[in-house]
């Protein structure tokens, strides 16, 4: 299934990838482990840890593969490792409590996972071509189940009722 021969490099790719997943499902599972924990701040450190952890593979993955000529697999691992920056930074503005950004948060994570493996299929090595199709069609059917569960929780802004003045009637004084 797997090829015999796997580098340091796709060890940390792989590696990142199972380590944004964890972080993801662990994120997922959040309000399950709160009501046992009862400590939101530990769960958000251990996210952040598992995160930075995530990132550093990255940061090792892309450093063995800054190769030329670009080929469409390595052009899609360059926009993954910025798909992660994005997920980085979506992720500190939720901690800044800015408004709607879980919902971006949440959706460029699973983005970014998905486009690892599209990256990974498309190489063609260490994963077979059907396995990475189902691995992608589950994350679009995540991402598309994310964003509207998001959409259903964002509230409009509340629109007040101008009142209206009665207008005179004409004849009347």
């Amino acid at each position: 299934m797997f090829s015999a021969q796997i580098s340091l490099a796709d060890l940390s790719g792989f590696a990142a990838v199972v380590l944004a997943g964890i972080s993801s499902a662990f994120m997922v599972l959040r309000g399950r482990i709160l009501k046992i924990t009862k400590n939101l701040s530990a769960i958000r450190s251990l996210h952040i840890a598992i995160s930075a952890l995530a990132g550093i593979f990255i940061v090792i993955h892309v450093s063995f593969y800054i190769t030329w000529p670009i080929n469409f697999g390595i052009a899609l691992g360059y926009a993954t490792f910025a798909m992660a920056i994005v997920v980085w930074l979506t992720g500190t503005a939720f901690l800044e409590r800015v408004r709607d950004s879980l919902l971006f948060h949440s959706s460029f994570s699973i983005v970014f996972i998905g486009l690892a493996l599209i990256h990974a299929a498309s190489s063609g090595v260490n994963i077979p071509q059907g396995l990475s199709e189902l691995i992608l069609v589950a994350s679009v059917g995540v991402l598309i189940v994310n964003a509207l569960y998001q959409l259903s929780k964002m509230k409009p802004p509340a629109v007040h009722p101008v009142k209206k003045e009665a207008a005179p009637k004409i004849g009347q004084a």
